[in-house]
């Protein structure tokens, strides 16, 4: 072998470790815990939602004991299960993912963890993610209420208490939409401020930024969003 060739083997080599070194980074990077409920809202779509975004993440996922009965662990065989999902291995769980997915949360879940209940599995490992500030996405198919009754809207108000918490929702058809390309693209932590100024949104560069009916964005601000490809949406 003369100089050249080796000399270009050395960097092929190189290179191949590094693209190896990149992937497994993002692969780190890209992990996200779904915790199947006993919901059972357009179930079907749901499956098919979490498949897309297995092409670019990582998924464990894990059974309340509602959803083993209901759902099912089989309709979920092609996905990473994990069969131990007590108390004790939710810290870990935490650890290892970097964002929550809710697909088939129930009324009764959302009310428990709408007033910090956390009597089980699943709703002690929601408040530890609330409480460390883990993105947290949730679908509303399976919670939500038709009805304007008052018990109705007593259900729905939860949903908007999570929301509160820093809980995001979608609908079913939208999830892998919002995972793989929106999630990283929607600013929610100025949801509660009154006003907001060109200060707030100095460093940030092509968002979508949520805020509450009753915000008031400045002119500067409106200026500086437009100059940085941000927008303003008020939320539902």
């Amino acid at each position: 072998m003369d100089f050249d060739m080796m000399v270009d083997y050395i960097v092929q080599e190189v290179l191949k470790k590094i693209e190896l070194n990149e992937t497994a980074y993002k692969v780190e990077r890209n992990r996200g815990l779904v915790i199947i409920n006993g919901g059972t809202g357009n179930l079907e779509q749901i499956i098919l939602e979490l498949k897309k975004i297995s092409e670019r993440y990582e998924l464990d996922i894990v059974f309340s004991e509602a959803g083993e009965k209901i759902v099912r662990k089989e309709k979920f065989q092609n996905f990473n299960v994990i069969d131990k999902f007590e108390m004790e291995t939710c810290e870990p769980l935490l650890k290892k993912n970097d964002i929550i997915i809710l697909p088939l949360l129930t009324k009764n879940s959302c009310a428990k963890i709408a007033v910090g209940i956390r009597d089980n599995v699943v709703t002690y490992l929601i408040s530890k993610a609330l409480l460390a500030q883990k993105e947290i996405v949730a679908v509303y198919d399976s919670c939500i209420a038709d009805n304007k009754t008052a018990y109705g809207n007593q259900i729905n108000f939860n949903i908007e208490k999570l929301k509160s918490y820093g809980i995001i929702f979608v609908k079913s058809s939208e999830l892998s939409d919002y995972i793989l390309n929106r999630r990283n693209l929607e600013i929610n932590s100025l949801k509660e401020k009154k006003i907001i100024t060109a200060e707030d949104i100095y460093d940030m560069k092509n968002k979508k930024i949520i805020v509450s009916k009753s915000t008031i964005v400045t002119t500067l601000a409106r200026e500086k969003a437009e100059n940085n490809g941000i927008i303003f949406e008020t939320e539902k």
